[in-house]
């Protein structure tokens, strides 16, 4: 507040003025009109910032900026991924054009003759114990016939060609035989085979066998009896005391088959 006439204060417009004690329709001194009209003094210190004002409107939207850089170079390959599974078989195409004929090739081998016996036993014949059936001697060739077996000339044949030989002796038993007759084929002189019998004192003896003969194998029929036995014709026909005959129908050897221990009981 002014202490006396003479002071002043500012407006909060910067103007010096005095108090309202002072104004013109107050009874104050003539020298504060004087003072009055004069220049204004220093001004006052700043008074303090007034409260925010409220936030104006947002401005409208700037322009778009340039885009980005250049493109940067491209990245490493990356690794190979697993293979993926099978797909499903295709449609089968269609058949191609048959191909052009070959060449005929060589002619093979004409016919081909196993090895084989076809030999009849004639007459009366009296084997002893152990002995060996007579053929016919080679000079009746109607009697018997031969290929690719070598023939003594009385009782032994020899294999010429190894191989899978069938062989079948039929041999007829004169009448007065004593009973128990038996024969077996001889194989190299020394294992007999295949034995086949007639309990009788009459009658047919049938002996038959298939066998690996290798080359060189001597084959005969022998007398396996005991005793004496003697072989006939029959019905006044001399050639039909007995009948043999052998052949080759393959090459390989026969695989001996080995018995399980059920087999024997069967």
């Amino acid at each position: 507040m002014p202490k006396n006439h003479g002071d002043y204060e500012s407006d909060s417009y910067g103007h010096n003025h005095k108090p309202d004690s002072c104004r013109p329709e107050t009874s104050c001194s003539p020298n504060w009109w004087f003072w009055a009209n004069q220049s204004s003094g220093q001004r006052g210190p700043q008074g303090p910032a007034g409260p925010q004002g409220e936030p104006g409107p947002t401005g409208p939207q700037g322009a778009h900026g340039d885009p980005g850089g250049p493109t940067g170079p491209q990245g490493a390959q990356g690794e190979t991924g697993p293979t993926g599974p099978t797909g499903a078989t295709g449609a089968t195409g269609a058949t191609g054009a048959t191909g052009a004929t070959g060449a005929t090739g060589p002619t093979g081998p004409g016919q081909i003759l196993q090895p084989f016996v076809n030999a009849n036993i004639t007459g009366v014949q009296q084997i002893p114990d152990g002995g060996a059936v007579h053929f016919p001697l080679s000079a009746q060739m109607s009697q018997y016939y031969v290929n690719g077996v070598d023939y003594n000339g009385t009782d032994t044949f020899t294999i010429t060609r190894a191989g899978l030989y069938s062989l079948t002796c039929v041999l007829s038993l004169d009448d007065g035989n004593d009973p128990g007759n038996s024969f077996l084929i001889e194989i190299n002189g020394t294992s007999a085979v295949a034995p086949a019998a007639n309990l009788g004192t009459v009658g047919p003896i049938v002996l038959t066998r298939v066998g690996y003969y290798a080359v060189d194998t001597t084959l005969r029929i022998i007398n396996g009896s005991g005793h004496e036995v003697t072989l006939k014709y029959a019905c006044g026909t001399t050639s039909n005391t007995g009948h043999m005959s052998l052949f080759r129908f393959a090459d390989d050897a026969v695989t001996p088959r080995t018995l399980e221990p059920d087999d024997s009981e069967h």
